[in-house]
């Protein structure tokens, strides 16, 4: 007995055939019985993965053995999925238009043709489909006088078919159109742009569109040079199939073939999509200060922060550090867009915020010199809405100045929080010579400054209904006389609840800076 044990992915196909092909060989079966083996596997594991395993990962086993009687051998296939006999599975009639047909049992149809005997158990919490095949020779096999195919070249009536020329760059069809009619190519070829394939002469396309059940495009086709092909019409397709099993099995392990070359474009390209939101998030976590208390030594202030990223990673941001030994320097800013572009640029603007900070200016001046460095080389007209208040420790004055961010929360007494007072400003990097104001206020001991980002507010739940503003502020009120940790903690807590398991369609940022007073000098004593 041999058997190969593979996950159970489409991307597992390759090497479950290459195994059949090799058992298949050693046993003697012809080149055209070897195809049919390997088309009722594929259409066996193809259920497994997208049916028995469709939410959650699994394995598949292959095992070939020896069959009860000479010239016949067993084939196991094996998975830990969902329970499923194939034989229960309803005939497709053949005879019926593609709109009158029901969708399914076209796979598990082909299966038991081409299978001697199709045997099922359910043991141990485990599917076991058993093919019994023999090396038999099935009338419509291609004889040794026909000559050989490539493998891809279906045989077909050309006679029958309709004659069409094209030219260099036409376009057969476009990804999506309606899908009315499959093409022999008899000279010439033609490039499938979103798989980078071509289909050269001898070769048929259009068969994917033709047999799936929504009868959509799946690729466009782009002339490479002038071509003559021949097309047939998705009715006289089903009735060459009735005719003709043998031109219904190519056709169809055509299909899975094709299936599987746009399946691996698709998973590389979402491969590259989810290995650049990899990296964006990397650099937008890196960025960020992690470590709490960050200065255990100072009593003045508290201060805690969290990035919570969406999905797809935007661009929020929050830093916090001294300017010298009396100013602490806070900041939070949402850059437009997402993905690495968003993430490169956020790293950009914390950087170009912090060094004008270390200089010692005005909040409002800082922001100003950040949106005149950001915007002459702005081509890709990004921008980024910042918020900067520099709290003095000692006096506790915070300055600060807004760049078009939602403006802070500020506690107003036992129970209460408001809007920070100040002008909104206008985002930074988006138009030149704006000016921005710098607002001064004084804060109290045990005052605390809640500083967020939008996704936060805009934070839904599965009814598409808003966190909002005024929810945010009730659920602040509920943790007055917290520290800064504490708040956060409550306010993340209270935005889960409310979002109950829908994704973030944005990054949600908060940072709460609470201001104890200034710290007292203890006397060593007499």
């Amino acid at each position: 007995m041999f058997h190969l044990r593979l996950p159970a992915r489409l991307e597992s196909l390759d090497e479950f055939l290459n195994f059949v092909s090799d058992r298949a060989a050693e046993s003697g079966f012809s080149s055209f019985r070897t195809k049919e083996i390997q088309l009722a596997v594929e259409e066996a594991v193809v259920n497994i993965v997208r049916h028995a395993y469709a939410h959650s990962p699994g394995e598949v086993e292959l095992r070939w053995m020896k069959g009860a009687d000479p010239g016949q051998v067993a084939i196991e296939i094996e998975d830990a999925g969902v329970p499923f006999d194939v034989r229960s599975a309803l005939a497709p009639n053949l005879q019926a238009g593609l709109d009158d047909r029901k969708v399914g049992g076209l796979g598990a149809f082909f299966i038991r043709q081409m299978a001697d005997k199709v045997g099922y158990r359910r043991e141990a919490d485990k599917n076991i489909l058993t093919l019994t095949l023999g090396t038999r020779k099935p009338s419509s096999e291609p004889g040794p006088s026909e000559a050989p195919r490539a493998d891809d070249s279906i045989g077909f009536p050309l006679g029958s078919m309709t004659r069409e020329t094209h030219n260099k760059g036409d376009v057969l069809f476009k990804a999506g159109d309606r899908a009315d009619k499959m093409y022999y190519i008899a000279h010439g070829s033609l490039k499938l742009p979103e798989i980078g394939k071509v289909v050269k002469e001898g070769e048929v396309i259009g068969e994917m569109g033709i047999l799936s059940p929504f009868h959509v495009r799946t690729a466009s086709a782009v002339c490479e040079e002038d071509l003559e092909a021949y097309t047939i019409d998705k009715e006289d397709v089903i009735r060459l199939f009735s005719r003709d099993s043998a031109l219904a099995f190519q056709l169809v392990n055509l299909c899975i073939k094709r299936f599987i070359e746009n399946l691996r474009a698709e998973t590389e390209a979402k491969e590259r999509i989810q290995s650049e939101l990899r990296i964006a998030r990397e650099i937008q976590i890196s960025m960020l200060p992690r470590v709490f208390p960050p200065f255990p030594d100072r009593t003045e202030f508290d201060i805690f922060a969290v990035m919570e990223p969406a999905k797809e990673v935007g661009g929020d941001f929050y830093d916090f550090f001294l300017v010298d030994d009396k100013r602490l320097c806070v900041v939070i800013g949402d850059v437009s867009g997402k993905g690495v572009p968003a993430a490169l640029f956020m790293a950009i603007c914390k950087t170009l915020l912090k060094t004008e900070a270390l200089r010692g200016l005005s909040p409002g001046d800082i922001l100003d010199r950040v949106n005149r460095t950001l915007i002459p080389d702005n081509e890709t007209m990004m921008f980024v809405t910042v918020f900067l208040l520099i709290l003095n420790v000692e006096t506790g004055e915070i300055r600060y100045s807004n760049g078009g961010h939602p403006p802070p929360l500020i506690s107003a007494g036992p129970g209460r929080f408001e809007s920070l007072e100040g002008p909104t400003g206008t985002v930074l990097g988006a138009v030149d010579g704006c000016s921005y104001t710098t607002t001064t206020r004084i804060l109290t001991p045990g005052d605390i400054v809640f500083l967020f980002t939008d996704g936060m507010s805009e934070a839904m739940n599965a009814d598409q209904e808003l966190f909002s503003d005024a929810r945010l502020i009730s659920r602040l009120c509920e943790e007055t006389g917290k520290c800064a940790a504490d708040l956060i903690r409550h306010m993340r807590a209270a935005v889960q609840a409310f979002a109950d398991g829908t994704p973030p369609s944005d990054d949600i940022t908060m940072v709460a800076l609470a201001f104890n007073g200034a710290a007292r000098n203890v006397s060593a004593g007499p």
